[in-house]
């Protein structure tokens, strides 16, 4: 004989559903790994490097997983956003990279990846601002006499950048062919070796965001800083624009991108996680001290950027003659 089944009350029902529905929304509410490798693709100790590792912390805070940082260099960042291209897309390897990876990089040579393809854009953090600071043992104190110098002296002057085709490289070449100065490109691994070298005088200048805090020490010889406005810390260093050089750009993007077809949720909790970090004022005032700017870009805004750039470097690399 059949028992007879009980009528399922309301408040039977309410709890079927909650152990139903609840599940699910725990599983989306944690990421879906322990352990999370941020790819650095700069040697340590530059900005990207710092930025890197501030972004690892503040991810690490607030997902409540560990986030290590793996510095890959070498190619202007491209051996390390290829190693991130062949990662498996399930949020347990990302990347903290500069714009020129997938903007200019991929129109230079085969960088082993497609910039479009083989990534998802899950938001930017910040960008950084250039600066053209000139060793010490150069006898040059403005941007002027820089000039002068340069093409009194043609080819004598070597400049350095964190490899070939990146953003401080592209925006250097388009500033000396602006000025009519010959030098010579000498590319190095990071930022902290173009510091180092600048710094003994093995380079004459450089331009690049690492610059500033040498010239917060007095170290360098500030000259210029690309766009149309000084920055606030240094309102006599001129901006190029002002000197007759508006075509120069030297702004960085900063971004946090994964592996191509990761889902879409964890895409979202990193970008919702850095989209909170952006408006936290102890995290933008370790960005800000490590020579950066706060400019949070969402997923989709990120995407649209830089296939936008992808389109203006390849025209500006053309023109220059450096495009592959």
């Amino acid at each position: 004989m059949l028992k007879q089944q009980r009528p399922v009350t309301a408040a039977v029902l309410a709890a079927i559903l909650a152990v139903s529905t609840g599940a699910p929304t725990l599983a989306q509410d944690a990421y879906p790994v322990d352990t999370v490798t941020m790819v650095v693709p700069y040697a340590a100790g530059g900005a990207g490097d710092i930025v890197g590792r501030l972004v690892a912390d503040e991810l690490s805070r607030r997902l409540g997983v560990n986030f290590v940082v793996e510095n890959v260099g070498g190619a202007s960042g491209a051996i390390g956003a290829e190693q991130v291209s062949r990662a498996p897309a399930d949020g347990n390897t990302l990347l903290l990279a500069g714009n020129a990876i997938f903007t200019t990089a991929p129109h230079l040579a085969d960088v082993g990846f497609e910039p479009f393809e083989d990534f998802t854009a899950i938001a930017n953090v910040s960008e950084a601002v250039r600066m053209l600071v000139a060793s010490k043992s150069l006898p040059v104190t403005t941007i002027e006499e820089f000039v002068a110098y340069g093409k009194e002296h043609p080819g004598e002057m070597n400049y350095g950048s964190v490899g070939v085709g990146s953003t401080g490289h592209v925006a250097t070449v388009d500033m000396l062919n602006a000025m009519g100065i010959e030098a010579t490109h000498i590319p190095y691994k990071g930022a902290s070796e173009v510091v180092q070298a600048v710094l003994a005088g093995d380079i004459q200048f450089m331009m690049d965001a690492a610059a500033v805090a040498q010239a917060r020490q007095d170290a360098v010889t500030a000259l210029a800083v690309p766009g149309s406005e000084p920055l606030a810390e240094f309102p006599d260093v001129p901006a190029l624009a002002s000197v007759g050089y508006d075509s120069i750009s030297g702004t960085g993007w900063q971004m946090v991108m994964g592996p191509a077809g990761m889902p879409a949720e964890v895409v979202s909790m990193v970008e919702t996680a850095l989209k909170e970090a952006s408006t936290d004022a102890e995290f933008v005032d370790k960005l800000t001290k490590a020579g950066v700017s706060p400019r949070f870009m969402a997923s989709g805004e990120l995407d649209a950027a830089l296939r936008s750039d992808y389109e203006r470097f390849d025209e500006l690399l053309t023109g220059l003659g450096l495009a592959k």
